[in-house]
């Protein structure tokens, strides 16, 4: 089977050649391996010292290579065709003694945006300011950025070809708590000041989010990637509560499930950290397919051999090793006993991917990662 076989196979629960292997190694790790600065890939996208990739996702593709595993592309996307006239932001960038600082502004008929994201050269970037500070002010300008509909996007995928057969080609989407926590500024604490406190507007915003998501869900559907990814860190209960899950997520999840369903999509749901009752409540009222990463302790709270038991025949299960503890300093040999444990757990009968709680950190021991590609290959096999 090529990697792509593999992993849709496992993706309807169905049984592959052996358990495919998908450590989340984004963003840090491909990044290292380049030998370059991070914000050359994020930014610039120059060639350097032999490597093909001039961007991040091409990055990403050779370190897929490099390990052996199978690829999981989310760094696609359609493209999105504006009107004419529309509203848009121009960047201004910043050397600094850290890397490079992009300040973005939009200039709106109800006034000014702007934004700040610093880019580094051994980190992923991160958004130091972001567009909604005055909350129903800058709302105001953000929707005339955004649009009111209909939107429209590219009929094609343009980056598709990148990962070929080794890998699947992602469709992806943010849910509702993870696209406002990327816009509006003052972190999580004022993301859940603004659900408290602003109930009867965020209700508004929550309606304007939902028609645009379910837009581009239909959109990505009619372009026919391998799956569509509900992109939901933000949604952990490490951070966030059932409640909020109920309110904000789970009309959405539903909806936009049941569209990749009838379409013949695979959805596929990521929240990490603490998710053992989002889990339950996802495969008990939604039509997702699968979910990931399942995070073990310290980091999550799912034992994911009882996750097998609870909701194996409608889940496909992808996860859970953890990473800034385990993966960061475990030997190989310790590696391949906690991957031997998880395909006994949970690969008998398909239905598993084998891979990590979340993200790899930066400095992850290559060995560690060969580990688990190699014990998927071998003990792994059905």
């Amino acid at each position: 089977m090529t990697s792509k076989e593999r992993l849709m196979t496992a993706f309807r629960r169905g049984k592959a050649d052996h358990v495919p292997v998908c450590p989340d190694i984004s963003v840090m790790v491909p990044a290292k391996l380049t030998g370059r600065p991070f914000y050359e890939l994020f930014l610039d996208g120059r060639p350097h010292n032999g490597w093909t990739s001039a961007t991040y996702s091409e990055a990403y593709v050779n370190a897929v290579k490099h390990f052996g595993m199978d690829g999981w592309y989310i760094y696609g996307g359609l493209k999105e065709l504006r009107p004419e006239g529309a509203p848009e932001f121009t960047e201004e960038i910043v050397d600094t003694s850290e890397g490079k600082l992009v300040k973005r502004k939009c200039v709106t008929p109800l006034g000014a945006m702007t934004e700040e994201e610093m880019f580094f050269g051994d980190e992923p970037p991160w958004r130091e300011e972001k567009p909604i500070k005055s909350l129903k002010e800058d709302f105001a300008k953000f929707k005339l950025w955004m649009g009111t509909g209909p939107w429209k996007w590219a009929a094609e995928f343009e980056d598709r070809h990148r990962i070929g057969d080794h890998g699947v080609y992602v469709g992806m989407i943010p849910v509702f708590q993870d696209w406002w926590f990327h816009y509006r500024h003052g972190g999580f604490e004022q993301c859940f000041t603004d659900y408290r406190e602003e109930e009867r507007f965020m209700d508004e915003v929550h309606e304007f989010w939902m028609e645009w998501a379910l837009a581009y869900v239909r959109a990505m559907a009619a372009a026919k990637p391998d799956e569509i990814m509900l992109g939901g860190s933000s949604a952990s209960l490490s951070i966030s509560s059932p409640d909020v899950f109920r309110k904000y997520e789970l009309p959405f999840l539903k909806q936009a499930s049941r569209i990749c369903r009838n379409a013949g999509i695979i959805s596929h749901l990521h929240i990490c950290g603490r998710s053992w009752e989002l889990v339950q409540i996802v495969a008990e009222e939604t039509d997702v397919d699968v979910m990931e990463p399942m995070e073990e302790p310290p980091g999550g709270n799912v034992d994911i051999a009882e996750a097998k038991r609870r909701v194996g025949d409608r889940l496909c299960i992808k996860g859970n090793i953890n990473t800034f503890d385990f993966m960061m300093n475990a030997t190989p040999e310790q590696v391949e006993e906690k991957c031997k444990r998880l395909i006994d757990d949970v690969a008998a009968d398909g239905g598993f991917v084998l891979s990590t709680g979340d993200q790899c950190g930066r400095d992850t021991p290559q060995a560690n990662l060969f580990k688990m590609v190699e014990v998927a290959k071998t003990y792994g096999k059905y």
